[in-house]
């Protein structure tokens, strides 16, 4: 069967995301012939020899648009609809609600598949699809018979699925929970053997970029304890957060001193290494629709530091058996946080790594996503209503 996943503009970085392993996934577990779709600008895709080796990609040109449309996706879906069994399609949106039902029209029977990646707050109110409201009022007519022809939409924490049957009932039981997963196989081709943990607490992402917060690091530091630990912050950091740091570091030098920064690490089994070797993985950011992070994190044991505004952090964490919480934004909760899992993972140590690692394993390998996607979708087929 053949299962096709389009993303308008896909960058090497998607392809270790769920945009590139959700077909890589049904490819390698589920059995599909599996494509991903769209625009490649980049000269290079490295993650095509390592680790999504072996996945199918369809480049388009651009081509331009037709209003809205891209008009090489548009006219591919079109040519080839009656050949794909399976369209996968990301976001909510104008687009998709066009290249859907274009799909439908040209193949009835084929199956149309939507993942969502939506914050919990915008599913708490209907999608406004255009600011002019005749457009909108044409759009809205058009998403009613969308919904209609949709076979599955997925969303990635529980707390969504609730809201979102509160505000699209007509969603009813076409929507499962589907959360994002560690790339599970090219992680067990490379760290095979386990090595041993250290007192160390890692997080990843843009330091200084407002949506990531590190700011609240810097706050905290005057209530951080750290012991005989170490701390490593992952990835650029902005002039203005470098400016910040060195001015706290000069006030709190002893507990600046235990803290250090790598840049940017763009080669994956460099940057895994640090997730094997840490014992404790945070996140200050103050919204997170998930944080592929923190499954990778968790694949290799290390306990969490999140708050509630991370809409999945609940799934994650198992609702904190394997995760602290800290008010979001609050830099005294946050260092209490940091503390309570610096002595989690002391008391218990490697027990507690192998349960958090067997956690991550049952709720966020994309192997078994994989397998409860293609369940779903198979029960589709049948009419059944989804129990997943």
């Amino acid at each position: 069967m053949r299962w096709v996943s389009y993303f308008p503009e896909i960058h090497n970085l998607h392809l270790t995301k769920d945009v590139g392993l959700i077909p890589f996934y049904m490819q390698e577990v589920a059995g599909y012939d599996a494509a991903l779709l769209g625009r490649f600008p980049e000269k290079e895709y490295p993650a095509l020899e390592g680790e999504v080796q072996g996945l199918e990609i369809i480049k388009l040109e651009d081509r331009g648009t037709i209003s809205f449309l891209e008009k090489a996706a548009m006219d591919y879906i079109k040519k080839y609809a009656k050949s794909i069994d399976i369209l996968q399609l990301s976001h909510l949106s104008r687009h998709t609600l066009l290249y859907g039902l274009i799909y439908k029209r040209h193949n009835p029977g084929g199956q149309l598949y939507i993942k969502l990646d939506a914050y919990n707050d915008d599913l708490r109110k209907r999608k406004k699809y255009a600011r002019s409201k005749l457009k909108n009022a044409v759009l809205s007519r058009l998403e009613r018979r969308f919904f209609k022809v949709v076979d599955l939409i997925s969303i990635e924490n529980k707390e969504g699925i609730d809201i979102a049957q509160q505000t699209y009932p007509e969603w009813s039981y076409k929507l499962i929970y589907l959360p994002l997963g560690a790339n599970d196989r090219y992680l067990k081709k490379h760290f095979q053997k386990p090595v041993p943990k250290e007192n160390l607490i890692i997080s990843v992402g843009r330091i200084g970029s407002a949506e990531k917060n590190y700011d609240l690091l810097i706050r905290s530091l005057p209530f951080l304890k750290l012991g005989d630990w170490k701390m490593i912050l992952i990835g650029d950091v902005t002039p203005e957060f470098q400016q910040a740091w060195t001015e706290i570091s000069l006030a709190h030098p002893a507990v600046a001193n235990q803290i250090s920064f790598t840049g940017n690490i763009s080669n994956r089994l460099e940057l895994y290494g640090y997730y094997q070797k840490s014992r404790v993985f945070f996140l200050p950011s103050r919204v997170e629709s998930f944080g592929i992070s923190f499954v990778e994190a968790l694949y290799f044991g290390n306990l969490l530091v999140g708050h509630g505004g991370m809409y999945a952090y609940g799934d994650l964490s198992d609702q904190g058996r394997h995760g602290t919480y800290f008010e979001d934004n609050d830099p005294t909760d946050f260092a209490e946080a940091i503390h309570r899992a610096m002595a989690m993972t002391t008391t218990r140590d490697n027990e507690l790594a192998e349960e958090i690692a067997r956690h991550g394993a049952k709720e966020f390998h994309w192997t078994s996503i994989a397998e409860r996607l293609q369940e779903a979708l198979a029960q589709r087929r049948l009419g059944e209503k989804s129990k997943i």
